[in-house]
């Protein structure tokens, strides 16, 4: 699952947060605002039925009324009940439950047919103890269809404000983290270029990011100083030990030719050899990796691929016949690309010889190289041991070896394939290697043809 990014993280919940306090004060107005309905509602009834009920004489044990008082103020409806509860006066709405007791004082609220309504009952005594009831009626749906339309339109306008809020949110987030992104946009470029001489854009204002990229600055620093010390040690090494192992070769060469050595001492002699021919192609390749590091020019010319290959194999059959393998060259015409014939060679190299080291006897290696979509497609296949599934992301590591036994045996220093993707890089192009382990492996590149 993908990790939510922090101005994401940031606007769902300060979003939550706010829909929660918002939604509770929605919630308290909403209660409030039926509450004073209906608390003036009660005050305005029994107004009106005490204002009602001073229109009211009696006179010989009777009554009778100033006028038409049926309908009061706002729709409020007024009856006149006797003490048994017998309609006397006025008339009942549609839909009011008639069955509704007499209680004096006191407003209330009744529900009948669906519909609420508000009461309030007054009683007056007149003559020889003869009781007289007054019930003012209104109906509260007004109070009612308010609450359910706001309600409705709660349930409507709330969550579009909430993604409203939501979305203004991350806006002001996203700009206020803009500057976050640019330095990792930075960060990347310089990673990805491997040019630790760039420094981050400092912000204009001196706050916590200024303050960082600062210290990103500082540390892409110390990581120059320390690469180019690094880079620096390896070319000096390098060349340094070129001359004496060279002399080591010759003089071991020069001893090999002596007649009057035993067996003995030249098997000796023989394994010194083998050691610092290994040596002097470790040094070869690490300085050549260190004038690769310290941006050396590269002389780029039109080049024939596939005469180039027919060189490389021609050179190597000699190595491959000691092992009895058969390498095959495939091409096609026409496999013209820009790129540094020293290096291009070299990886040729590197590929058949390490095809050939880890290939088995009396076996095979094919060449196969070819024009796609302007592009030149070469294949370096063997049969030999192969390389494990663990093993595949990790031989372009430098110094890596599958079999570091067998790799001191056949001479290999753990460069070459890193040396080869390096090369690849530098001309543009792309490799990537496709092994079964007990049945071979192969190498793919593609470089750009002209």
């Amino acid at each position: 699952m993908k990790q939510l990014t922090i101005k994401k993280k940031i606007t769902l919940w300060y979003t939550g947060i706010i829909a929660v306090v918002l939604g509770t004060i929605l919630v308290l107005v909403l209660l409030f605002v039926d509450k004073v309905g209906i608390s003036a509602t009660e005050e305005e009834i029994s107004a009106a039925v005490t204002g009602f009920s001073s229109n009211i004489n009696f006179q010989d044990d009777s009554f009778y009324l100033d006028g038409d008082t049926e309908f009061y103020d706002d729709g409020i409806m007024f009856c006149i009940y006797d003490k048994n509860g017998r309609l006397l006066y006025g008339t009942i709405p549609t839909q009011f439950p008639e069955e509704t007791i007499l209680k004096s004082n006191t407003p209330r609220m009744i529900t009948g047919s669906n519909r609420k309504w508000m009461i309030y009952d007054s009683v007056y005594t007149y003559g020889d103890d003869e009781e007289m009831w007054v019930r003012g009626i209104t109906s509260v749906h007004s109070i009612e269809l308010f609450m359910q339309t706001s309600e409705k339109m709660l349930l409507i306008v709330f969550p579009l404000l909430i993604i409203l809020i939501g979305a203004i949110g991350y806006f002001m987030i996203k700009r206020a983290l803009r500057q976050v992104d640019l330095i990792c946009d930075e960060v990347e470029n310089i990673s990805n270029g491997k040019d630790l001489s760039k420094r981050l854009s400092l912000p204009k204002a001196k706050d916590e990011l200024y303050e960082l990229s600062e210290k990103f600055n500082g540390m892409f620093e110390r990581l120059e100083l320390s690469f180019e010390k690094e880079r620096q040690f390896t070319s000096d090494v390098s060349h340094e030990l070129r001359t004496p192992v060279a002399v080591i070769i010759s003089q071991c060469e020069y001893l090999l030719e002596n007649e009057n050595l035993s067996a003995e001492d030249k098997e000796e002699i023989a394994v010194i050899l083998r050691q610092a021919k290994r040596m002097s192609k470790l040094t070869s390749e690490m300085l050549m990796i260190a004038r690769n590091e310290q941006d050396e020019q590269h002389l780029m010319e039109k080049l024939d691929f596939g005469l180039l290959s027919e060189l490389v194999i021609e050179e190597l059959q000699t190595k491959a016949q000691e092992k009895n393998i058969e390498i095959t060259l495939q091409k096609q015409d026409d496999l013209f690309m820009n790129g540094d014939q020293t290096l291009i060679l070299r990886m040729m190299m590197n590929l058949i010889t390490n095809a050939i080291n880890y290939g088995k006897t009396n076996g095979h290696i094919h060449v196969i190289l070819k024009v796609e979509n302007d592009q030149i497609v070469g294949e370096v296949k063997d049969d030999g041991i192969g390389i494990s599934v663990e093993h595949l992301d990790k031989i372009w590591e430098r110094f890596y070896r599958i079999d570091k036994s067998r790799s001191r045996e056949n001479g290999g220093t753990g460069l070459g394939l890193s040396m080869v993707r390096w090369i690849v890089n530098l001309h543009n192009g792309t490799i990537h290697v496709e092994s079964i382990e007990g049945i071979g492996t192969s190498f793919i590149f593609r470089f750009p043809k002209i």
